[in-house]
């Protein structure tokens, strides 16, 4: 898995070296294939051999010096020609250079020199003729000029009209091309007298074109910036997965808690006169609940005791005692929740424990349940009468066990009583 630090760190990695392509491109090396001075490429002159003129000859093949004098009259002009390929058909591939490097030596008249170039093409080009069906592309460049190093561009050159209209050349074949350049040459257009010596020729080209390198670097990043967007959406799903899995869990924890519970409930026994759990069943409940794994936060317990209880039985005896228990154990038990246990912990005591409540609506209930008691009228041999009760209520930390919670209600229900009675006193753990 990619680290988020990781990953921040690799981005900054492409933007330095993105900036670093961007910036330095220009001054990489050009790229450069030597055309001419080369011993395998075979070179030679052409002239007209016209009465009364010089004929065209070499004063040093070795270094490719001769003499080229086109007089008024003759038929073609004199040039030079280089073979570009091991054979008359098969050249090289200019397409990927930008132009070329050009070192004549130069005397003579003549204002202009033309730069030629073939192409053989079998769309259009005659094995058997390729000297005059390759196609022929030029550009002529000012003999001013020479002398020195001339850069050419090849997108100077340009198709010669009489080969298109010659061999009637289609229109999808009329641009220029240099995929299969058989041919370099130069030669005169005009009437003159000159002396040429050709010290190099080199195409040259980018390793890298901008264009090619904004395409790789906008491609690079495209691919960067999808593949960050899959993988945060991988990472997304997977999370979600999770979650659900987790949230699954949970209902699988609350089933088997409610569960539980059911069977605690089940197990439990009724206190007889009141309808209630009886000290066992809520023992056997606290048991379990204080044994098992079940987060014990946001609990709370209430401990409920009767006021003047034992003056209710001395002076109304057992039975009205009886009525006193059985309808404040209903009160209390119809203002609970179904999740909270409620049940009679012995003679006039009542205890209480709630689920997810907090320390403010824990003392809330118990005084809500407190005046509800108080402010019911209990019927006994047709007479109405009052009780009141006193509570007792704490909350229960996630580690301790049930003795240390009780210890601590029942300290608060010493306090309540001890206080004047018919009041709730809550003791913090």
């Amino acid at each position: 898995m990619i680290r988020p630090k990781s990953y921040a760190t690799f981005r900054l990695l492409a933007v330095l070296i993105t900036i670093v392509l961007i910036a330095t491109h220009q001054y990489l090396p050009a790229k450069i294939l030597s055309l001419y001075p080369d011993t395998e490429r075979l070179s030679w002159i052409y002239s007209p051999h016209s009465e009364g003129t010089e004929p065209t000859d070499w004063i040093d093949r070795s270094i490719n010096h001769f003499r080229c004098n086109y007089a008024p009259g003759d038929a073609y002009s004199c040039g030079w020609s280089l073979n570009l390929g091991p054979d008359r058909t098969t050249g090289i591939d200019l397409s990927a250079y930008d132009g070329l490097n050009i070192f004549i030596h130069y005397k003579g008249n003549a204002p202009r020199i033309r730069l030629s170039l073939r192409d053989f093409d079998p769309s259009f080009s005659d094995i058997e003729k390729y000297d005059t069906t390759s196609k022929v592309m030029s550009t002529a460049i000012r003999t001013s000029d020479l002398n020195q190093p001339v850069y050419v561009q090849l997108s100077e050159f340009s198709v010669a009209e009489w080969w298109i209209t010659e061999f009637d050349i289609a229109r999808q074949y009329s641009a220029p091309s240099m995929n299969n350049a058989i041919a370099i040459g130069l030669d005169f257009n005009v009437h003159s007298d000159n002396e040429i010596r050709i010290e190099r020729i080199e195409a040259v080209g980018q390793w890298i074109k901008k264009e090619t390198l904004y395409f790789c670097i906008i491609l690079f990043w495209m691919i960067l910036i999808v593949t960050e967007v899959l993988w945060r959406f991988y990472l997304i799903n997977r999370k979600t997965k999770a979650d659900t899995q987790r949230i699954n869990n949970l209902v699988s924890e609350y089933k088997k808690l409610e569960t539980e519970k059911q069977q605690f409930e089940a197990l439990s026994t009724t206190d007889v006169l009141t309808g209630v759990m009886n000290r066992a069943g809520v023992q056997q409940f606290l048991q379990r609940l204080f044994e098992s794994n079940f987060s014990r936060n946001q609990m709370g317990v209430m401990l409920f005791d009767i006021d003047y209880f034992k003056k209710i039985n001395d002076s109304l005896g057992h039975d009205a005692g009886d009525v006193v228990l059985s309808e404040i154990a209903r009160i209390i038990n119809e203002q609970v929740r179904q999740t909270d246990i409620f049940g009679r912990w012995g003679g006039e005591e009542f205890i209480l424990i709630c689920s997810q409540i907090s320390e403010e609506r824990l003392i809330t209930l118990a005084d809500k349940l407190r005046e509800t008691i108080e402010q019911h009228s209990f019927v006994i041999d047709d007479q109405l009468i009052k009780v009141t009760v006193s509570i007792g209520a704490t909350t229960v930390k996630a580690t301790e066990t049930f003795e240390a919670v009780f210890k601590r209600t029942d300290k608060a229900l010493y306090n309540a009583k001890n206080s004047g009675r018919n009041q709730v006193r809550f003791v913090s753990p």
